[in-house]
């Protein structure tokens, strides 16, 4: 009498989990690589986007935008890492905070801020009515360990930029 089998056997199941195992150490470190490229593309993105957008309205009503990391929902943090977010909104009074809630035009928080570290030469930037950042000009670098990831400038006319560097550049503190 013939039997049916059904199903394969242990040495095929060993063979398959092997080979899984194999393309699975192959390609999760190159899955996380691609991961941290978007958070960073993402963080550059935002920053650029906000401080885009706050020289736009400084310029519209004709009044001061400063942006700021975030210390707050509602408050800005007088140091210079920026890793927790940021706020965009209206200073009339030039104190570097924003008075009401309606100043506020935007609260932004950093992407995966526990894997990236955004450390800046400048802990404010400040947009004139006419458009320009006020006193030097403002980095705001994108760190991944101590490895820089790429960069937001803004130059004094305040125009935004941003860029990557080379492999293997250190990211430096401000």
């Amino acid at each position: 009498m013939a039997r049916k089998t059904a199903g394969f056997t242990l040495i095929e199941a060993m063979v398959v989990l092997a080979i899984a195992a194999v393309t699975l150490t192959l390609g999760i470190p190159a899955f996380n690589d691609v991961l941290q490229r978007q958070r960073v593309a993402t963080t550059m993105h935002l920053l650029s986007a906000d401080m885009a957008m706050a020289r736009g309205t400084a310029l519209m009503p004709r009044s001061q935008v400063v942006v700021c990391p975030r210390r707050a929902p509602t408050a800005c943090n007088d140091t210079r890492d920026w890793s927790r977010g940021w706020l965009v909104f209206i200073d009339p009074d030039g104190n570097r905070q924003p008075d009401a809630g309606s100043d506020i035009l935007r609260a932004s928080d950093a992407p995966a801020s526990d894997q990236l570290y955004l450390p800046s030469t400048r802990s404010f930037l400040r947009y004139q009515a006419d458009g320009r950042s006020a006193h030097s000009n403002l980095t705001v670098r994108v760190c991944a360990g101590n490895t820089l990831r790429g960069k937001v400038v803004v130059n004094n006319l305040g125009r935004v930029r941003s860029e990557r560097p080379r492999r293997g550049t250190a990211c430096g503190d401000g």
